[in-house]
This record gives C-alpha cells, sequence and structure tokens, in this order.
C-alpha cells in the first residue's frame, strides 16, 4: 500500500513545476531574496516592473519558489482587487482568513503579529493605479517592519516613491529587461527544441519570456516555423495568428470570442458562443500557452488578447460585435445578482468592453498617471489659492476660498512628477459639512435646494464636485485634470453600490458638453449662477437605481447598440408576478457533491433566462436558485412558466412555478408590495412541476384556451382572507 506522507497542497505542485521551468533572473532573485531573509533588510519595497510577456510573475513565482519555507506569504492579483480601500482590505482579509469584518487595523495587525517575516506581494499592480496614493500614504507606513511588500506592475513607479524622503532608504526600484542570450537557450532547450530551432527563435524573440514560451509551443506543433526578425511585439503578433492556425476551428472560434472579454468563464464562454454547453473548447482554452488561470476565470495575457481582437474587429467587425453585445447581455444580467465580495469583478467586466474614445478618456485620461492625486495638507493651501485666484472671478475664488477654510479635507490635490502642485478639486457629501457655507454657496446653495424638492430614496448618497481647476489652464481639459477625474471615479467606486447622484458645474460648456453628454450628464438650468460676470453652468448625472454599475452597464450598452429592459422608476402598475425555484435543491446539492451542483444551477440559470428572453419576461432578482420576474401579459407568463419546467428536465431536475396579477409599487428596477409576497407564497404551495396561479390569473384568462384545475382554498401567512388557487393543466402533462 502506497504511503502519501504528508499532505501537500496543489499549488506547492504548480509552485515547484514553476520553478524547476524558470530560467535567469538571478541578480533579480539574489537582490530580492536577500533582503527578504535578512534581518536587517536593506529595503523593505521592491517595485518590479517593466512591458508586458518579461516576466515579472513568473519572477515572482520563482522568488517564492526559492526562499525559506518559513517566511510567510500572500500573493494578491490586483486585477481581481476592488481599487477602493474597503476593497484592499476585504480581500486581503479573506486571504489572511479573518472572519470578522476586515478592518485597517485588524488586518495590519494580523499580518504583523507572529513577527516572523512576511512578504505581502501586489501583482498586476498596473491595474491598481487609482490605489497607489493610499498605499504609499496610508497602508504601507502602518505595517510592521517584519512584512516585506513587493510589488509587479508594467509601469515605472510613480515619481513619488522616489521624491517622498520617507521612503528614499526602505524603497528599491527594480526594472526588468530582456533575458540573456545564455538563459533563453537554456530556456528553449528545457522546451524540447533543437540546436537549430533555438538559433531560430532567439534571432526574433529578442529575449522577451512571452515570445519564448509561445514561439516553443508553435514550433514543436510546426517544426518549420519560419518568423521574420523584428522588435517582441511584432513577432508576438506573427507568432499569435500562426499559432491559431493550427488549431480546430472550435478552438479558434472560442479563442476569437474570448478575446474580446476581460475573463472568461464557461457560463461567460456558452454566452459568447451562444451554446448549451461549452466545456471542451474551455478546457481547450486552458491549455494554451499563454492563458493564465485565475481566481477569476481564463485570462489571456493582454498582448496576446489585444492582437486577437484586433484582428477579428478589423477582419469581421461583425463577428466582433456580436460576442462584445452577448458579452453585454451576460454582464448585464450577472451584475443584478452580483453581491460586495464581487461586485468590483463585474464593474470591471463591464468596463471592459467600453471602446467609445469620449467615454474611455473619462475613465482612462491620457496622461494621468504622470501627475500624483493625493489629499490636500495644509501645505497646499498657498497653491490651491493661487491656482482658484488665477483662474476664476474673485467673487468666485473668494468662495473656495471659504470652502478651504472651513473644509480642507474636501479637497485634493494633483502633483507633477517634481512634486509641484498642478491642479485641484472639492468633493464632498453634502450632509457632510456645514449647513451655514451650503447655503452661502450660491451654486451648492442650488443643488441643495434642488436636492430637498427631488430627493433619492433613503440610503442613497449624492456628492457635490464644487470645482476643479488646473495651473494655466482653469477648468479646460488636461491631463492635470484628468488625473483629477481619474481619482474622483475612485470615489464613485468608494461609494457603490448606493452612489446615486453628482452635482457639479463647468463654465465651459461647448467644450464638455460632447465630453459629458455620453456620460449621462444633463444640464440644471436651474442651478446656474453668475458671479463676477461669468456664468456656472450646473449638470446633474443621475447613476440611477443600480448606482455606479447601472450607469456603466447603460454607458457600454448604448455604444454597442444595446438597452437594458426598460423599467419603470416610480408609481403603481399592474403586472403579473412570476417566481420559480428548483424543487429539493438542498437534497440534490448534497447528493451531487458542490462543483457538479454549481454546474446544473448554472446551466439551469441559463435555461431560464433564455425562456424569459423568449416571452419578454423581465428578470427582477434571483437568489440561490429561485427567479423573481414580471411580465406584462398572464398568458406569456404561463407560458414561460411550462416552457421553463420542460426545458430544466434535460437536467435531471424539477422546478415548481407560481403567479400572480396584481399592483406593485415601482422602485428602480425592482418591484415591491403586497402581490410580490402573494406570489411567492402561491409558489411555495406547488409541488415538482407544477404551475399554480392565483383566482385573480383564472379569471383573466377566462374564455382562453388556457386549463385550469382547481387547486382549493389557502390562508397565506401575513394575507387576509382565504385564496383559492388554480393548477394550471399543460398539453402531456404527467
Amino acid at each position: 500500500m502506497t504511503e502519501w506522507g504528508k499532505s501537500r497542497r496543489i499549488s506547492d505542485r504548480l509552485l515547484e513545476v514553476a520553478s524547476s521551468s524558470f530560467f535567469g533572473r538571478q541578480e533579480e532573485l539574489a537582490l530580492l531574496a536577500s533582503a527578504i531573509t535578512s534581518t536587517d533588510p536593506p529595503f523593505l519595497v521592491g517595485f518590479i516592473h517593466g512591458p508586458g510577456g518579461i516576466g515579472k510573475s513568473r519572477l515572482i513565482q520563482a522568488l517564492r519558489q526559492s526562499i525559506p519555507a518559513a517566511v510567510c506569504w500572500y500573493l494578491m492579483d490586483c486585477r481581481h482587487i476592488e481599487p477602493t480601500p474597503q476593497g484592499f482590505l476585504t480581500s486581503l482579509g479573506a486571504a489572511l482568513q479573518i472572519e470578522e469584518e476586515s478592518v485597517f487595523h485588524s488586518i495590519t495587525s494580523r499580518l504583523g503579529e507572529t513577527g516572523q517575516r512576511t512578504v505581502l506581494a501586489l501583482d498586476t499592480y498596473e491595474t491598481y493605479g487609482l490605489m497607489d496614493t493610499w498605499l504609499r500614504q496610508e497602508f504601507l507606513p502602518s505595517l510592521s517592519e517584519n512584512v516585506f511588500t513587493l510589488i509587479a506592475g508594467r509601469q515605472a513607479p510613480n515619481s513619488a516613491w522616489f521624491t517622498a524622503p520617507e521612503w528614499q532608504h526602505i524603497f528599491r526600484n527594480i526594472p526588468l529587461k530582456e533575458m540573456s542570450a545564455n538563459d533563453s537557450r537554456k530556456m528553449l532547450e528545457s522546451r524540447g527544441l533543437t540546436p537549430s530551432q533555438v538559433e531560430r527563435v532567439q534571432r526574433f524573440a529578442k529575449g522577451y519570456p512571452l515570445v519564448l514560451e509561445m514561439a516553443a509551443a508553435a514550433i514543436r506543433a510546426a517544426p518549420d516555423l519560419q518568423i521574420s526578425v523584428g522588435p517582441a511585439p511584432n513577432a508576438l503578433q506573427q507568432l499569435t495568428k500562426t499559432f491559431l492556425t493550427g488549431l480546430p476551428p472550435g478552438t479558434v472560434e472560442a479563442v476569437e470570442a474570448a478575446s474580446t472579454v476581460r475573463r472568461v468563464t464557461e457560463p461567460i464562454l456558452r454566452a459568447l458562443l451562444a451554446v448549451p454547453q461549452a466545456r471542451d473548447p474551455f478546457e481547450h482554452l486552458e491549455t494554451l500557452p499563454f492563458v493564465d488561470v485565475t481566481i477569476e476565470g481564463l485570462a489571456f495575457h493582454d498582448v496576446v488578447r489585444e492582437t486577437i481582437s484586433k484582428d477579428l474587429a478589423w477582419r469581421d467587425p461583425e463577428h466582433y460585435r456580436t460576442y462584445r453585445r452577448r458579452a453585454w447581455h451576460f454582464f448585464s444580467k450577472e451584475s443584478h445578482e452580483c453581491r460586495a465580495h464581487n461586485l468590483w469583478q463585474c464593474t470591471a467586466d463591464m468596463l471592459y468592453l467600453i471602446e467609445n474614445p469620449v467615454v474611455r478618456e473619462a475613465f482612462f485620461p491620457e496622461g494621468a498617471t504622470d501627475f500624483i492625486v493625493e489629499p490636500a495638507t495644509p501645505g497646499d493651501a498657498g497653491v490651491v489659492l493661487d491656482i482658484a485666484a488665477s483662474a476664476e472671478p474673485r467673487e468666485a475664488a473668494d468662495f473656495i476660498a471659504r470652502w478651504w477654510a472651513s473644509h480642507p479635507e474636501t479637497f485634493s490635490v494633483a502633483k507633477s512628477r517634481e512634486g509641484k502642485v498642478a491642479a485641484f478639486y472639492l468633493i464632498f457629501e453634502p450632509t457632510h459639512v456645514q449647513g451655514e457655507l451650503l447655503t452661502e454657496d450660491p451654486l451648492t446653495a442650488a443643488w441643495w435646494l434642488h436636492l430637498s424638492q427631488n430627493p433619492v430614496a433613503q440610503g442613497e448618497r449624492v456628492l457635490f464636485l464644487r470645482r476643479w481647476l488646473a495651473h494655466g489652464t482653469g477648468d479646460a481639459p488636461s491631463p492635470a485634470q484628468g488625473a483629477c477625474w481619474l481619482d474622483i471615479k475612485r470615489t464613485y467606486m468608494e461609494l457603490r453600490p448606493s452612489l446615486r447622484r453628482l452635482y457639479t458645474v463647468v463654465t465651459d460648456l461647448a467644450t464638455y458638453g460632447p465630453i459629458v453628454t455620453p456620460l449621462y450628464f444633463v444640464p440644471l438650468s436651474a442651478g446656474n449662477v453668475v458671479l463676477g460676470g461669468v456664468t456656472y453652468n450646473s449638470a446633474l448625472l443621475d447613476f440611477g437605481p443600480l448606482s455606479v454599475d447601472g450607469w456603466i452597464a447603460a454607458i457600454t450598452g448604448a455604444e454597442l447598440g444595446v438597452k437594458p429592459v426598460k423599467t419603470e422608476t416610480g408609481g403603481r402598475r399592474l403586472v403579473t408576478v412570476f417566481f420559480t425555484d428548483i424543487v429539493g435543491s438542498t437534497e440534490k446539492a448534497v447528493a451531487m457533491g458542490d462543483r457538479r451542483w454549481r454546474g446544473v444551477l448554472e446551466d439551469h440559470n441559463t435555461l431560464v433566462r433564455a425562456e424569459l428572453a423568449r416571452f419578454e419576461g423581465r428578470e427582477i432578482d434571483t437568489a440561490g436558485d429561485g427567479f423573481l420576474v414580471t411580465f406584462d401579459s398572464p398568458a406569456l407568463g404561463i407560458q414561460c412558466a411550462a416552457a421553463i419546467c420542460e426545458s430544466v428536465r434535460r437536467l435531471g431536475i424539477e422546478v415548481r412555478a407560481g403567479l400572480h396579477l396584481g399592483e406593485c409599487e415601482a422602485v428602480g428596477d425592482r418591484v415591491i408590495g403586497i402581490a410580490v409576497h402573494i406570489g411567492a407564497q402561491v409558489m411555495e404551495m406547488a409541488g415538482a412541476g407544477e404551475i399554480l396561479v392565483s383566482s385573480t390569473i383564472r379569471d383573466v384568462l377566462a374564455g382562453s384556451d388556457f386549463r385550469f384545475t382547481d387547486h382549493g382554498t389557502h390562508f397565506l401567512k401575513g394575507i387576509p382572507g382565504e385564496w383559492r388557487l388554480f393548477k394550471f393543466q399543460r398539453s402531456g402533462a404527467h
């Protein structure tokens, strides 16, 4: 009998394989290993950077395998972490296995409590620019000296890491260059290439690890492959196209579809390909040398994904657009189910689909990374007030000075790489500032009045973006202002999903109109104010009931030419309320096991949504294995229920359904009221495969071809009186 000995995790095996296949970077490995294991390290933050495909992630894996096991590691992929302080703390808290709510002190204490060396590694840091200031100014300084932080990203570190005196002795910049010829030769030989093939690859790969890996894979499949000499990106593009020509057509289709989204899971791939099953193509994607397996699904290497998607957009634009539309529909549905732990995932998926240059500039301003945006300090007062005085009439500048005097915490500044303030903005929630100043400032007074006359719902939050100005250009678009707007997006993320409304102001409507109109800003003429002869035009952005995520979905949908299902924004309306869920789901989940049951549940959801689309149902909510849907027509609701009952049987499961017709209160995309409670309880009275309806449904459909049998009278919890229910008789039902 085999003795397995001490159990190891699969991740340990993966690290060993990664280490054994790693070549080069001995100087960087030695530098980092020495710092991590030293009792008196020369630096506590190492910043690895280099272009895509240069091997940053592989270096981290090799480093982790090379240092003593006593060192505790926490590796975080920034692609999967919401770019807000709470998002970061929540993700790190999960890694630390902190069960209570993750707060700043509990996280920093847990990291340093053992006193032993701990490494916190942040990979793909180029996606985390919004958080750089907070990490540098607040989080990292609070850590114990036993914590070594390793950052890896494409972009060089922000200049503040070099210029701030407190970082100069504990920060180390580590740029990655191409691999040496000797190291790349050893790597290719380990991949099974012959000497002549090695020489051929080295001529065009130029020491880029990703190009070397893809070339090795391509040449193993096509030994006579010839690639022209050129820069690494061009060689990678040639390799990508050549590699795809050797794949089966079904896999090529899956690769092209997956290249249009940020990440891909099996359900996403099913939606992109519009097929009921995608297990085989998904498993084929996992084997490709440019695909990484992450906690969010499969992720293409950025350079490869861009090459494939751009080629498809040029060669077959309609197919490219179709994939993106399908992705939009999938992510729109998914966003309704997102909970706090994966809300950022839904947002990031939708943001990735945006291509409109005007809209992209609003989210990803060009040149914004040349500036450091951080909360203003008392030392910034002089420059901030000078910028206001030079850009504004005296009357307007005086109000900015008053805001600084009363609420300096509402100001943020954008600094150049030399540390000079180039721009500022002030933003706040109106309930967090002095009421006297709020009503004396004519701009905020007008906004406050509008808000009072048009209140948001309880729990929804509002921002006043009072002003943004840059040195020399005022409120005109500029890289410094772009950096400010990018930081404002961070505030949006922090306040979602409760942020509902933003008030702001511009003086140059001709310039800003085309920029903000696609973002759903609307003029607020009642808020226009004249100060010092200048007209300040107020604008309002209502994010909608789904907050920032619904707003992003609407922007992306407009770009793709698709619109969300129309929903009422208020008032009562007569609707057919439809509930359905899987009968005996708990028992089936236990019998099947988590993984198999999860697949069945995903297939069930796909089939249900296909029938909802077919019969014009509006998905209101879903939880576990249940759906709440509304229909304008009770006949369509019953037809949809019957179709769902039949279609899910192929999965080896049965569902039950309940329908009721009544008035509901529409609140954004939700419906509330007694009619909803009645519909839910009608469903609970149904058995496997049954469709029960209230008497109101039966009465409305009197004289139709629908047939019902009496199911008796019942008391519904919390609903006065007795209710007569009826069972819908499907043709061929059993």
